[in-house]
């Protein structure tokens, strides 16, 4: 298991986690499968998959959003940010 620490370097991602709880996304996720038709656990999965996956998106987008972090936090000089950006680029990737 990845140190916290390591991974999310001063905790920021956590604090955003943490803030997202005081949004319920369900009254929008329900309208959207209503209005589509299909189960709203379908959609839910649906937004899962296109979350977990926007990491290998953001390569084929201009600019990626890790890359320009990465490169803010190697401009900064901050090295715990860049570990913590090069860990969660390579989360899962490593054995």
């Amino acid at each position: 298991m990845t140190d916290p620490d390591q991974f999310d370097p001063g905790g920021r991602f956590r604090a955003e986690v943490a803030a997202s709880r005081l949004v319920d996304p369900m009254p929008g996720i329900d309208v959207l499968a209503a209005n589509l038709g299909v189960p709203v656990d379908d959609v839910v999965h649906h937004a899962l998959v296109r979350w977990s996956s926007a990491g290998a998106e953001a390569l084929m987008a201009a600019p990626p959003e890790m890359l320009v972090a990465l490169r803010d936090a190697a401009d900064a000089g901050d090295v715990h940010r860049v570990q913590g950006i090069v860990a969660a680029l390579l989360a899962g990737w490593d054995s």
